[in-house]
């Protein structure tokens, strides 16, 4: 090859690389992304056999979640948002119960149309809260990193009060 050549093929090199398509950004390892398959919140919504409670209008991501009891079946299969409250983020996760039951662990007061509450991680010190509906559904509420329990059961208050027991 000559120079000439050369030449014109080491000016092409920088636009060929910037006319380039992006690459892949890398998957995050998120708390949502170690529970189920993040996905686009319309897609996750349509692949599940149930209506879910949405707690915020933007959610940051949605997976859908592998079941809570039976099959790996679509209609088995939960859905997770992540979410912001506060500057804190949480995950709160819906099953379709299908016989399931959250007496691994402990018991917690009733709160509203919610009479099956659990404490997950023990009641001293809980790490989030579960509950069944009278829909037949499960919900898990965690904060994605730590909480003070009070802080915990403050925001699964507030989801009730919205809703999320119905």
């Amino acid at each position: 090859m000559d120079r000439r050549r050369l030449a014109v093929l080491c000016a092409l090199v920088p636009a060929l690389a910037a006319a380039a398509p992006p690459a892949e950004p890398e998957p995050t390892n998120s708390a949502l992304s170690q529970r189920g398959f993040v996905t686009d919140r319309a897609a996750a919504e349509r692949a599940i056999a149930f209506r879910p409670f949405v707690p915020d209008r933007a959610p940051l991501g949605v997976a859908l979640l592998p079941p809570f009891h039976g099959g790996q079946l679509s209609k088995n299969e939960g859905i997770g948002y992540e979410y912001a409250r506060h500057g804190r983020d949480w995950i709160l996760q819906q099953w379709p119960r299908n016989g399931g039951t959250l007496r691994a662990f402990s018991g917690l007061p009733a709160y509203g149309a919610c009479g099956d509450v659990h404490a997950v991680g023990g009641r001293k010190k809980p790490r989030g809260v579960a509950w069944t509906t009278p829909r037949g559904l499960v919900f898990s509420l965690t904060p994605d990193g730590t909480a003070e329990p009070r802080t915990i059961l403050t925001e699964f208050r507030r989801l009730v009060n919205l809703g999320a027991c119905r």
